[in-house]
């Protein structure tokens, strides 16, 4: 899980839980493997980026990120057997690792592990020398010998036979250590199970968000054979199998991974809505495909988080969330209170303030989110900024997206000359866009930073403000 994806997390409901489960170990027959769930909003825009050998000197490898093939790398392995992925932590994280070392020189030092490192131990010895500039997250790396290893900012954690690793400190032993729902599960099924496929698969959909973020997509590695299979989208029966060797021998390319998966049911319905949004299209869908319940709640989910948050398609986000609601007792897993805040966004986003107001106020177990909203919609924010944008008089709602703030909006106060919004921010700088019934605008009265990565990994113009 991407660096820059914390500070998303720290706005998601339990924050920090909501992110990635890594499990590495090695099976009875001496084989290692590794498995990743990568836990975010639903997007279909993830890309496997393969990267063969440049010359005898290196090794080829293939990465995983959000949006586009050029965004931070989330993950990834290499021809010679060795796996990392990385789990976001809750801050503050403090790194002594960094005491004693240089930063490391030569651009991103977990791509270069992968061009350049056979195993855990040498990648290690790298580290002993360097640090990876403003970690603060953990590191969990595996090879095709056994050797595994949870790199902390503070500590490192070494094993040879299981390791599992999610968002919190699993090198804390102190009085601090925090915890989270799916590291007993995991652990748990391993005691229970072993290392293997199946029991990485069993592991994989027990450890499954689905709540407001989910499982985007799985990687299971068999890193003795090199061996790959990736499943999308909270369903775990139909993988691509492919493997390191295969995927290098095709040379470079950047693979859409939703494009392996063309029976997906999320991504049949995510084309659907793109010709035909209405209820009733939507309805027949879930009809025709012989879903139960509690699979058409995460259908409709899946569908509504990347609509709504990922791609601010709010007209098709609008359709969607009144039928999720008829299917959300299915999934015991649902915050109550981020259901209504989030209702209260989707009322807010259409122009409907005064109704999200109400959902907000007969809350019975509010949380500093919603209070947040609540005084945003009632523009009694304490603020210690201004954002104002001139005209677009007709428009039924002004959204303000706070770069960095993903799934929580803001939304503008009408006024005489146009609209403002009153804003509270620790930042020294504000990047911002704005979503004008739905439309992506720019303020072009305010400075503009190009090229800036976006919550779906691709890149695009904020404005920004200096505080």
């Amino acid at each position: 899980m991407r660096t820059a994806l914390l500070l998303l997390l720290l706005l998601l409901p339990k924050s920090w839980v909501s992110a990635c489960t890594i499990v590495s170990g090695t099976d009875r027959k001496g084989q290692t493997w590794a498995m990743n769930n990568e836990d975010f909003f639903h997007t279909s825009s993830n890309y496997v980026n393969v990267f063969p050998a440049k010359d005898k000197y290196t090794l080829g490898y293939i990465t995983l990120t959000y949006g586009s093939p050029e965004s931070s790398v989330q993950g990834g392995v290499n021809e010679a057997g060795l796996f990392f992925d990385i789990n976001a932590l809750p801050p503050p994280q403090q790194y002594k690792l960094s005491v004693g070392r240089k930063p490391f020189p030569h651009g991103n030092m977990l791509e270069y592990m992968l061009q350049h490192c056979k195993s855990v131990p040498e990648f290690l010895a790298l580290w002993d020398t360097y640090y990876l500039p403003d970690l603060g997250d953990q590191i969990h790396i595996a090879d095709k010998y056994g050797n595994l290893a949870v790199i902390a900012p503070d500590t490192i954690l070494r094993a040879t036979k299981q390791l599992t690793s999610t968002n919190f400190n699993v090198c804390d032993t102190g009085p601090q250590k925090q915890n989270c729902w799916r590291y007993p599960i995991a652990q748990k099924l391993l005691a229970e199970e072993g290392v293997s496929h199946a029991s990485l698969v069993k592991i994989a959909a027990a450890t499954s968000q689905r709540e407001f973020t989910t499982s985007v997509y799985t990687n299971i590695h068999n890193l003795s054979t090199g061996e790959i299979w990736f499943y999308l989208a909270e369903e775990y029966q139909t993988p691509w199998h492919t493997s390191v060797a295969t995927l290098l021998k095709q040379g470079k390319q950047h693979i859409l991974l939703a494009s392996r998966f063309p029976q997906n049911a999320s991504r049949r319905l995510a084309a659907l809505l793109k010709t035909k949004s209405t209820p009733q299209a939507v309805g027949r869908f879930l009809q025709d495909s012989q879903f139960s319940a509690s699979q058409k709640e995460s259908q409709l989910r899946l569908a509504f988080l990347n609509d709504f948050y990922v791609d601010k398609e709010f007209a098709r986000a609008n359709v969607l969330f009144p039928l999720w609601e008829q299917h959300m007792y299915t999934n015991k897993r649902l915050d109550s209170t981020e259901v209504q805040f989030t209702k209260a966004e989707v009322l807010a986003v259409n122009g409907r303030n005064k109704e999200a107001i109400q959902v907000l106020e007969t809350l019975r177990k509010p949380s500093w989110k919603t209070s947040a909203l609540l005084a945003n919609l009632r523009d009694t924010e304490e603020a210690n900024t201004t954002i104002e944008l001139s005209g677009y008089a007709e428009a039924k709602s002004v959204v303000v997206e706070v770069k960095g703030d993903y799934n929580f909006f803001r939304f503008m106060q009408k006024t005489p000359t146009g609209w403002r919004l009153r804003l509270k921010s620790n930042r020294e700088e504000v990047k911002y866009c704005f979503y004008i019934d739905g439309k992506r605008v720019l303020n072009p009265a305010q400075p503009v930073l190009q090229n800036q990565e976006t919550v779906k990994g691709d890149f695009a113009s904020f404005n920004t403000l200096k505080l």
